[in-house]
């Protein structure tokens, strides 16, 4: 009989052992799930935050930029309308020359183009000059 009751101690004692040895083991690795989960947040926050500063950085050197060009953009706009206002005055003249250009090189009117422009005249009309009496 005594020989059964250590054997029952040892038995009891493994268990124990086995169940401490797992919860140690569990605990491990519970700590090393802990560790690596700290550290992928620590990265991911890491991340983000350059990830922001960057976006940061790219908006506020848009920013400076447009503050830049704006005073020129508006200058072109200005010069932009004074040319407009230019083109109007222009544009009846430029109408009547290509009314006018077509004229010119029509055959049909080849005479008349040639009195209005120059001196010359039919040969068979005899030119009339006006003399002041005095």
């Amino acid at each position: 009989m005594t020989s059964n009751v250590p054997l029952k101690r040892v038995r009891s004692t493994s268990v124990n052992n086995n169940h401490h040895s797992n919860s140690v083991l569990a605990n491990r690795a519970l700590k090393k799930e802990q560790i690596q989960q700290k550290r992928a947040n620590f990265e991911k926050a890491i991340e983000t935050s350059l990830k922001i500063s960057v976006n940061l950085g790219i908006s506020i050197l848009a920013i400076f930029s447009i503050k830049q060009l704006l005073p020129y953009h508006l200058e072109q706009q200005g010069k932009l309308k004074e040319i407009d206002a230019e083109i109007g005055k222009i544009q009846p003249r430029v109408e009547k020359l290509e009314e006018d250009f077509g004229n010119t090189f029509d055959p049909k009117l080849t005479r008349k183009v040639m009195e209005k422009n120059t001196y010359k005249v039919d040969p068979n009309l005899s030119p009339i000059f006006f003399i002041d009496k005095k």
